[in-house]
């Protein structure tokens, strides 16, 4: 049994955020009526980023998932804080938004450790098998595309009411390669075996999964270009994947094999 391992730590944190992004597209797709039918929606995401953290966490700890949960939601807070709109609807709402918050918290932090202590109780550390990180990879790519666009719109918005098409685009398209180059690294450096086919078919996955996000938000999920720019998105997000996977292993990964 290993102890704490730091690249299992930012894999939690993307495969966390992954988790409650899936859960986001389920919201997105259903479109639920009932706010609690939502919560649970986004709780069971995070349960499952959580879970899959778990499995995917070279020692027998929830530690690194736990942290990994807290920083996530801590993340998408600190984010929409900063933004324009944010502060605006903080200073016209503070109640309401405090007690969206605290929920999103509660939910979203609380699924993900659930779902870590449920994953390590019943399975304990990672297996060396690479089939796995199929899943592994898909889901930290999904939610490091995301987390990884936050920044970069952020970035590119600063001080603005309202952002342009092309830098909503452009934002797009520096999240989506530095989330699939990071989340790549993170696997690399995480497995206990060489995760290099797994990297590219969970890569493009995952930038399929955050494509079809932003077109179910867009509501241009069923246009046929839209289906092309999926395809073309998940194509790239493999590469850069399999790239940021390969330098993750030659430079962490493979000192730890087995």
């Amino acid at each position: 049994m290993q102890g704490f391992s730091f690249a299992s730590l930012i894999l939690s944190y993307f495969l966390v955020g992954g988790g409650m992004s899936t859960g986001t597209l389920a919201i997105v797709a259903l479109k639920p009526t009932s706010q609690i039918v939502a919560y649970a929606l986004l709780a069971a995401g995070a349960f499952l980023g959580g879970f899959v953290a778990g499995r995917a966490s070279r020692a027998q700890t929830i530690l690194e998932p736990a942290i990994g949960a807290i920083a996530v939601v801590a993340t998408i807070v600190g984010l929409a804080a900063t933004t324009p709109i944010g502060k605006l609807i903080w200073g016209m709402a503070q109640d309401q938004t405090v007690k969206f918050i605290a929920t999103v918290a509660a939910t979203g932090g609380g699924g993900a450790i659930a779902g870590a202590f449920v994953s390590e109780k019943a399975f304990g550390e990672s297996t060396t098998s690479s089939v796995p990180w199929l899943l592994y990879t898909a889901l930290a790519t999904f939610g490091a595309c995301l987390l990884a666009t936050l920044f970069a719109s952020i970035r590119m918005i600063a001080g603005e009411s309202q952002a342009t098409r092309d830098e909503i685009a452009t934002a797009m398209l520096i999240g989506m390669a530095a989330g699939c180059l990071l989340a790549g690294i993170a696997v690399g450096a995480s497995a206990r075996t060489r995760p290099l086919i797994a990297a590219l078919i969970g890569g493009g996955g995952g930038g399929a999964g955050f494509i079809a996000l932003i077109l179910r938000a867009a509501q241009s999920g069923d246009d046929k270009d839209a289906m092309s720019v999926l395809a073309v998105f998940a194509i790239g997000g493999c590469l850069v994947t399999l790239i940021g996977t390969a330098i993750g292993w030659a430079a962490f990964g493979k000192r730890q094999a087995g």
